[in-house]
């Protein structure tokens, strides 16, 4: 290229690491990005905000695997997307961030939009870093794109300062990209040892491993052992498999976790970092002798779980590794009985609908939230993608709908930010174009991010939106109720949500007893769709959550 402007450099660089799509929002400072980018094969995904665009790189990355690129303006462009950033880090999500920095007068005081940015990101960034030179640029955005996706995945930020922009260099060589951590041959042949020593393993696994979906499917074969999955890796074993046991939902599954931990003889934790969500709010119970913690992250491997062995390695290529002595791992036996896999999986069916206090869902039969993801699953597609907000909707969907593929639920995990469902489906949807992608959100979070339906429009995606629609904060109302007796806050004034919908272009189906049939024409059909689910209160609610409080406080006085 001989000598370039860093703009095009930037975009240049970008497009070497394989990079495909951007999203941010154009502003003062890097108005000579988006110049380049006009003029560059990268596909800029303008959304209506940059919190939006860090929940759709969040998304990109969840449903891929690849990088989510977003960039702001320094300021207000940064701290919106802030929470987007944090949630990308608690999510585990590999979020590459280039901020650009507002021109530096030197001894001048009070200048526009000028804040210390790297203190207030670093807490919540694994790194970061700053590029005042044009001659740094393409070396450090590509070991800060390398970083984002080394060990655990997470945000990494790039402030580049707009005059680095406007300078010309040479466009150098592209950095390698470093190798993935793996076993040495001492540390391989201690994890098959323990493997091929064990009756009754467990495979206990996370979003880690979801790059290496189909090796651990064989490998849960030839184990013929029962697979446990967090949130965020549900589907890496589809979960309609007979060893797989669905056990999402909170605190009436952790019973089944640690009864099968207590009968197993070895718990293989394999791509998770043992987080609150994903140790069901640390009421799992795993002996230190018991278990074998692998992860790609140090910091992972020494938190919260002591382990008897700790294997610091990339899962997918372990899982390679491992399924080289194929003959080795057929020759042992499981004590694991079909029999006993099936009542785990019962049991786990029980609890589910041991939920009393549900809502109704109008217009599917039965009217319940069991119902309609029943009804959803039908007529999605096994690869399809579902992503949610946070909520009880959020609640409802990881109860009821089954996940039959890798990386095929996606949810806001350990940050819960409201507005990331739509956003993040958006950013889906781009990564996988292939994959029906549908977002579910409440209509809370719709109200916070339902302009974001105008970023799909624009982009031409085929998306359907559907929204739990009750007029409440719902989760909230019921932890008021159940706490206090009463609500105050979470009453919702939505706009009529069909005449928002045709006002941003987008097509209108409100779910009743004659428009149950449209669903499955909706999905499969191009552009883009909102679909209103009303929800109202089962008979009884109102008293069962008082009674629920009262008890709790005779039992605190007693």
């Amino acid at each position: 290229m001989g000598l370039a402007f860093g703009r095009d450099i930037l975009c240049a660089t970008l497009q070497d690491l394989g990079v495909e799509h951007v999203f941010g929002v154009p502003g003062a400072q890097n108005l000579p990005l988006f110049e380049s980018l006009r003029r560059s094969s990268l596909r800029t995904v303008v959304t209506t905000s940059e919190l939006a665009a860090s929940f759709a790189a969040n998304g990109y990355f969840r449903s891929s695997g690849k990088v989510g690129v977003l960039t702001t303006i320094s300021g207000p462009g940064f701290t919106y997307a802030l929470s987007g950033i944090a949630e990308a880090r608690l999510d585990s999500a590999a979020v590459l961030c280039v901020v650009v920095r507002a021109t530096d007068r030197p001894g001048r005081f009070f200048q526009l939009q000028h804040i210390d940015q790297k203190t207030m990101v670093g807490p919540i960034a694994k790194r970061v870093d700053i590029v005042n030179d044009v001659d740094e640029l393409r070396t450090t955005l590509a070991e800060a794109f390398f970083h984002c996706s080394s060990g655990e995945p997470g945000p990494v930020m790039v402030e580049v300062a707009a005059e680095a922009l406007e300078e010309r260099a040479i466009l150098g060589p592209l950095p390698t990209r470093p190798e993935p951590h793996g076993p040495d041959a001492t540390e391989l042949e201690g994890i098959l040892g323990r493997l091929l020593e064990a009756t009754r393993p467990l495979l206990y696994v996370g979003q880690g491993t979801a790059g290496g979906a189909s090796e651990l499917q064989e490998l849960a074969g030839l184990l013929q052992c029962p697979v446990l999955t967090t949130t965020s890796a549900r589907g890496v074993l589809p979960e309609d498999d007979p060893l797989c046991i669905p056990v999402d939902f909170q605190e009436r599954a952790t019973p089944i976790v640690n009864d099968l931990v207590e009968s197993s003889d070895l718990v293989v934790a394999l791509g998770c970092k043992m987080s609150q969500n994903g140790a069901h709010g640390f009421r799992l119970r795993i002996p230190p002798e018991k278990l074998i913690h692998v992860d790609a992250s140090d910091e992972i491997l020494s938190a919260n779980y002591p382990a008897s062995f700790n294997l610091l390695a990339d899962v997918p290529a372990l899982l390679k590794l491992l399924l080289r002595e194929r003959s080795r791992l057929q020759t042992r036996r499981s004590l694991w009985q079909p029999d006993q896999l099936e009542q785990a999986r019962e049991r786990s069916e029980r609890a589910v609908a041991s939920f009393r206090l549900e809502p109704v869902v109008s217009g599917v039969t039965p009217p319940t939230p069991r119902g309609f993801f029943q009804l959803l699953r039908e007529h999605m597609p096994r690869q399809s993608l579902l992503c949610t907000d946070s909520g009880l909707h959020q609640i409802l969907a990881r109860r009821h709908f089954r996940v039959l593929a890798p990386r095929g639920l996606i949810v806001p995990s350990d940050f819960q930010s409201m507005g990331f469902g739509l956003a993040a489906a958006i950013g889906a949807k781009l990564a996988c174009p292939d994959r029906m992608s549908v977002a579910l959100v409440g209509d809370g979070g719709l109200m916070m991010s339902g302009t974001e339906l105008l970023t799909a429009v624009a982009q031409g995606l085929a998306l359907t939106a559907v929204v739990f629609s009750d007029g409440h904060l719902g989760l909230i109302r019921a932890q008021q109720m159940s706490r206090y007796g009463h609500t105050y806050g979470t009453r919702l004034q939505p706009p009529d949500w069909e005449l928002f919908a045709r006002s941003l272009g987008v097509a209108f189906v409100r779910v009743d007893d004659r428009t149950l049939e449209t669903i499955p024409a909706l999905l499969e059909s191009p552009g883009v769709h909102l679909l209103e689910v009303p929800l109202h209160d089962r008979p009884g609610a109102l008293i069962s959550w008082r009674a629920s409080r009262a008890a709790r406080v005779l039992r605190h006085h007693s």
